[in-house]
């Protein structure tokens, strides 16, 4: 190789500078997205256990106000209670998010 086609030290020095440094902000970058991607799992399946819970619990209350009301009204209490509580989760979850 011919002299004046070598890099400099100074080329050198900010080569190997330049790539430890997007090493590192590779590695960081991946540590996120893992631990993202791995939260987000957890909450996907945390949330579908709850839900598969209060579809039980829902289903447990309507059959017993069945013993007192008819079938359609047992259903229709358990409705509104379910709805009125998506709603109250709801706002308060999004009033928390203005907040931030």
């Amino acid at each position: 190789m011919p002299e004046d086609e070598k890099p400099s030290i100074a080329e050198v020095l900010i080569q190997a500078v330049a790539r430890r440094a997007l090493g590192f902000l590779n590695r960081y970058v991946e540590r996120a997205v893992r631990r993202a991607i791995r939260m987000a799992g957890i909450y996907v399946v945390g949330l579908v256990i709850a839900l598969v819970g209060v579809l039980f619990l829902a289903t447990g209350i309507a059959k017993w106000l069945e013993t007192m009301f008819q079938s359609w009204q047992a259903w229709a209490i358990v409705g509104i209670v379910l709805l009125l509580w998506g709603g109250t989760v709801l706002a308060t979850a999004s009033f928390f998010a203005s907040k931030n």
